[in-house]
């Protein structure tokens, strides 16, 4: 399903391409970094392709932005503060300028996936992009967010 999207719509993008799927142990090893379960819909697209070198990020990708976070920005963040403005957010797609695409986390641990956010570095601000990961992924190869 997201294989064959994204198939269509990186076409006008000669940077981007299809990395090949990943397996469900490395899915697992990506969601204990981000302390996080994934939601269906985004473990779903990494059966089906660990990114494509542009907009979506790899696996690899979601973990090191994860420590790199946890080491530069949390050293200017009180924890509570750093909490709630980076570590409750699974990012998962970039647009090349320092924000992320992202799922939100409540307190309790939960998932919000009822929306796509973009998170912006500058302020450490989320809003609602998108409906679901579908819909980020079109809107952005579109131009749409």
């Amino acid at each position: 399903m997201y294989r064959e999207l994204l198939r269509k719509l990186i076409k006008k993008v000669k940077w981007a391409k299809l990395r090949e799927p990943c397996s469900e142990n490395d899915i697992e090893k990506a969601e204990r970094a981000v302390g996080y379960t994934f939601p269906d819909e985004l473990k779903a697209l990494y059966r089906e392709t660990d990114g494509d070198n542009w907009f979506l990020l790899s696996l690899q990708q979601i973990i090191d932005n994860v420590e790199i976070n946890r080491k530069i920005l949390s050293k200017y963040l009180e924890p509570d503060e750093y909490s709630e403005k980076v570590d409750r957010y699974i990012f998962f797609a970039t647009n090349g300028c320092g924000d992320y695409y992202c799922y939100r986390v409540s307190e309790n641990g939960v998932t919000d996936t009822s929306a796509i956010y973009i998170w912006e570095h500058e302020g450490f601000e989320a809003r609602c992009v998108a409906k679901d990961i579908r819909d980020a992924i079109i809107k952005y190869y579109n131009d749409e967010i």
